[in-house]
């Protein structure tokens, strides 16, 4: 048996901009840009997830700025409200990787977490 080749990862060109801008200001987002540096298939860095998971097949990775301070339970379920949204608009799953995160990396060196914000595509900025 083949493996059905893989589709591309979504781009800037494929998105409905105006209505994940509205996502992006329902949720108090700052800023959210395509990661292009990902690619598919993404690197499964848990093997206990089963093949058959829908997020081992991500069509639209981000990078997602929520501001200052959100650490809290109370803010991961915001950050799954936004893939949530963004799912239903989309109709694809989207993994959202947090900015403040890719900074703490960056400021210990971490060559891969540069690169990610180095190459990443803005789609939408708080005014």
């Amino acid at each position: 048996m083949t493996s059905p080749e893989p589709k591309p990862l979504l781009t800037r060109d494929d998105l409905p901009l105006d209505a994940i801008a509205a996502i992006c200001r329902r949720w108090g987002v700052r800023e959210m840009a395509i990661d292009p540096s990902r690619t598919r298939p993404p690197p499964n860095p848990f093997p206990f997830i089963p093949d058959d998971n829908p997020f081992r097949s991500i069509d639209l990775y981000l990078i997602v700025d929520f501001g200052p301070g959100k650490r809290s339970w109370y803010f991961k379920k915001h950050h799954m409200d936004v893939v949530e949204d963004l799912y239903n608009l989309l109709g694809c799953h989207v993994w959202i990787e947090e900015k403040d995160i890719l900074e703490k990396h960056i400021a210990k060196g971490v060559g891969w977490a540069k690169r990610e914000m180095e190459a990443r595509d803005v789609i939408y900025a708080a005014r």
